[in-house]
């Protein structure tokens, strides 16, 4: 017995000392990270627009002893918590409310949906317990095949949210009442289901942090200094709870270039391979806020910081007793951008202020009709430095608060309500819209009978860049590169003149009808700017395509940034730094292309119609239960219809074919008889609407309603500000850039941006003289005279009244035109080029007094100087906040 004992005490004290010396060592220190502060980006005067402040965060971290205490300990805190007016952190995605229980996971994006649901329910175990009942052995996704794969997520999918709360609170045995004595009271209380609920949100953090090493969780955050002193006081209270001090982020002007700057948020990944290289970059899914849009996404790299850490002894009771070793977190880099906050906020002021004096307005008339403008909720305005390619302001309206994203609390509810709500008829009712239209402007979408969709852009979008992602026709203001194209190729000159009847007639047919613009007679290039004669640029166009072809005019508007050449190597971008959409000016591939894919939809949904064959239906949609052949077969059908459209080629025997392979597999069609006859009439439909659709994407009217800014051609306000700059500045096309340098904590510099010529048109001096001269005209007697009447600084300029649908089809749906400026200033030496829109503000003449607005504030000193009197406060700004509760500052609104 003692020769045992003593082989034990050797075996324990010798042999495996360092083993368990290691674990005793694990057991006892604990590594707790430290955020780093996130980089700030000032303007460029260096105010501060995202900085980082003070946070008070009280945490948990479990131990093998502490975690029997957990409920009483969550229950004395919770206590606390509420009594002190504390929000728990809470971006659990398990949601139970008055209205039952839901997935809520802060995006209205189906496939995002559906991938999170997914990690959610896989990230919580349920998966194994569905591969073990689907295929026996069977317990990990690795184990099984990607198809069974894909039927073990269908049956997660089906889990309701109700399942999925009540199997939880099971795994976590949460209790159903509790009782606790603190403040020298005893409370006892039934748990209603918030109370199971938060507990569950704790609980589950414990969980999935379980995954990345034993550290502490968050419970909440960004709580008052006082709040945080009454938890370190009742400390031998509370196992486990400890208040950490960490940076949190903000932005002290509130909406102010928010569409520029972005916002974080919590890391989401959408599988596990995600999941892991998130970690792999040093993030620690569970806890840590990333960027998510704007320049908090695209710079995400050299804001982040890098995080340090502390190593600790803690005792039994998961409380610090010793600090053995220290790793100070490093602050991310610090990026000062072109932007001027003083240029932003007058953009984003006057773009509130024009819209809502619209909107007032109820309609607009004129010789076309009348226009309605209560729909002006959606403007943007672009500001550039037509010598460096510098935004000096990027406005989007309506926007959003980035310190809403930023809390690690979470969305409140009522900002998840404002910026992720799918009810569009609740936004509808809000918007003032009438019942009677709910039907037409948000149908019941096709894939989900339960959503809508805002089939014509009706409702304002808070976290849209309408700025740089906003595809619009540009109207008018189009005219000056069409005058570009037309100098440059001889087809005119400055001083010959057109005749304007107020219509336009090519000599085959074509003979549009120009109602607001009114006859004009003979008008030369610099009046026809001024007056914005279709006529005469629809001239110009057909002169263009006589002498060059259809894509002529496109080969001038990519030297300007409208557009790039299709299949070319040229990327397509302004080279903004941000998420940026890219449109196109009208070419003969792209027109074709869509009217292809135009043409393939209207074959497909006449087809489902039943409107080719005595009502017999055909469904080219692509089904979850397709087999391979059959979605095959689909999609050869769809590619056919596409290319013999873009092709100009017709071939009814191959349509036969294909349509017959179809319904003689798909069984769909079981038990259904198709005649030839059935089939040669539905083949022969199809040709002969594929061969009307090759005949209007080929037609020359294509290219006469493109030299006037209409047809295809659609670009983002950043595209039209920068083809501005290029006229201003005599042709020289710059990369355009929100970042002016970078610097490193210690105030070093890392980066200095340096302006760029992507490229020079080298068009001639005396044609960008003459285009010059009649955007001159336009603010001096043309169609922006009254906005800039004595305005001592000259500026030049172009309105444009753009319409996305027919003036009928506006008026059924309540919009109206896209009003749209564009300008320089001063014309003698410009310094900045501006361009303007308003959604549905019906004539750019309407808005002309935002450009104005901007070169207020933008030349405010020499204004001054002139005693001009200013028609706004060029000196109202944001204020940043001045004023501390506890650690919390409170916001100024302006």
């Amino acid at each position: 017995m003692f020769l045992a004992i003593i082989i034990k005490l050797i075996n324990l004290q010798i042999v495996q000392s360092d083993s368990y010396k290691a674990q005793a060592n694990n057991t006892a220190h604990k590594f707790i990270k430290e955020a780093a502060p996130r980089g700030e980006i000032t303007d460029s005067t260096g105010a501060t627009l995202a900085t980082n402040k003070q946070s008070f965060d009280v945490t948990y971290l479990q131990t093998e002893d502490n975690k029997n205490d957990f409920y009483n300990t969550m229950s004395k805190l919770f206590y606390i918590l509420d009594k002190n007016g504390e929000k728990q952190n809470d971006s659990f995605g398990l949601k139970v409310d008055d209205s039952g229980y839901r997935f809520d996971f802060s995006t209205t994006n189906e496939n995002e949906i559906r991938k999170m649901q997914l990690r959610f329910l896989k990230d919580r175990g349920f998966e194994e317990d569905i591969i073990k009942k689907l295929y026996k052995g069977k317990s990990k996704e690795s184990d099984i095949s990607s198809s069974k794969v894909t039927k073990v997520n269908d049956e997660l999918l089906k889990i309701s949210p109700k399942k999925a709360f009540e199997t939880l609170v099971k795994n976590y045995k949460i209790p159903k009442s509790y009782k606790i004595t603190i403040d020298g009271q005893t409370i006892k209380k039934n748990c209603d289901v918030n109370d199971v609920r938060r507990f569950m949100v704790v609980k589950d953090a414990v969980k999935m942090n379980s995954y990345s090493g034993y550290k502490p969780v968050a419970i909440a955050s960004n709580v008052k200094q006082e709040t945080s002193f009454t938890i370190l006081q009742k400390a031998n209270e509370l196992p486990g709870i400890d208040v950490s001090v960490d940076p949190i982020r903000y932005y002290p002007y509130d909406k102010l270039a928010s569409n520029v700057l972005g916002y974080i948020s919590k890391i989401t990944p959408s599988s596990a391979e995600q999941s892991k290289s998130y970690t792999e970059k040093g993030y620690d899914v569970n806890s840590d806020l990333i960027g998510t849009t704007g320049l908090e996404a695209s710079l995400e790299d050299r804001l982040k910081g890098t995080s340090g850490g502390r190593i600790v002894e803690v005792n039994k009771q998961g409380k610090i007793t010793d600090e053995l070793a220290k790793k100070d977190p490093y602050p991310g880099q610090n990026v000062q951008l072109t932007i001027n906050k003083d240029v932003q906020y007058a953009a984003e002021q006057s773009l509130i202020n024009t819209m809502a004096d619209l909107r007032k307005q109820g309609s607009s008339n004129s010789a076309s009709g009348s226009t309605y403008l209560g729909n002006a909720t959606r403007g943007a305005a672009v500001v550039i430095d037509v010598k460096t390619g510098g935004v000096l302001a990027l406005a989007s309206v309506p926007n959003f608060n980035p310190n809403d994203f930023s809390d690690p609390n979470g969305l409140s509810e009522t900002a998840t309500e404002k910026y992720f709500s799918t009810d569009l008829i609740a936004k509808a009712k809000a918007a003032g819209v009438p019942a009677s239209l709910y039907d037409t402007l948000f149908p019941v979408s096709k894939s989900n009978s339960n959503t809508r969709i805002d089939k014509y852009d009706y409702l304002a979008k808070p976290l849209y860049d309408y700025a740089t992602l906003s595809l619009i026709p540009p109207g008018s203001t189009f005219k000056p590169l069409t005058a570009v194209a037309g100098l440059e190729t001889g087809v005119i000159n400055q001083y010959e003149t057109i005749y304007d009847p107020g219509s336009f007639n090519d000599g085959m047919g074509f003979n549009p009808q120009f109602k607001a613009d009114g006859y004009m007679g003979y008008v030369d290039l610099n009046t026809a700017i001024a007056k914005s004669s279709n006529g005469y640029f629809m001239t110009v166009g057909q002169r263009l395509r006589q002498k060059g072809g259809s894509d002529i005019l496109a080969k001038y508007a990519w030297k300007f940034g409208l557009g790039v050449q299709p299949n070319s190597n040229v990327t397509p971008s302004t080279g903004i730094e941000i998420q940026e959409n890219f449109g196109q000016v009208y070419n003969s591939y792209t027109n074709k292309n869509n009217f292809g894919q135009q043409g393939q939809w209207s074959i497909m949904e006449n087809l489902q119609a039943g409107k080719y064959s005595k009502g017999i239906s055909i469904n080219l949609y692509t089904g979850d239960n397709d087999s391979k052949q059959i979605s095959s077969l689909k999609a050869a059908i769809k590619d056919n219809i596409k290319t013999s459209i873009f092709n100009g080629k017709f071939d009814r025997d191959k349509t036969e074919d294909l349509i017959t392979q179809l319904v003689s597999t798909d069984p769909l069609y079981k038990g259904k008889t198709f005649s030839k006859a059935d089939l040669v009439a539905i083949a022969g439909s199809i040709v002969t609407e594929e061969t009307n659709d090759y005949t209007q994407a080929t037609l020359p009217f294509n290219v006469y309603n493109a030299a006037i800014g209409q047809g295809i051609d659609e670009f983002t306000p950043l595209q039209l500000a920068n083809y501005i700059a290029t006229i201003a500045n005599g042709g020289k096309r710059y990369k355009v850039h929100l970042v002016d340098k970078v610097t490193d904590a210690s105030g070093k510099l890392v980066y200095q941006n340096k302006p760029e010529v992507i490229e020079d048109t080298k068009v001639k001096q005396s044609t960008i003289d003459a285009v010059k001269n009649g955007m001159n005209a336009v603010n001096d007697r043309g169609t922006a005279a009254g906005a800039f009447a004595n305005f001592p600084i000259q500026a030049a300029g172009k309105t444009g009244t753009a319409d996305p649908y027919s003036p009928e089809v506006e008026e059924s749906i309540m919009r109206s035109s896209y009003a749209v400026y564009v300008g320089f200033a001063p014309r003698d030496n410009p310094q900045i080029a501006v361009a303007t829109v308003v959604f549905d503000g019906g004539f750019g003449t309407g808005i002309a007094q935002i450009s104005k607005s901007i070169y207020e504030a933008y030349f405010k000193n020499q204004l001054k100087q002139l005693n001009f009197n200013f028609d706004t406060d060029v000196d109202a700004k944001p204020e940043t906040d001045a004023t501390t509760t506890g650690n919390n500052q409170t916001q100024t609104q302006n």
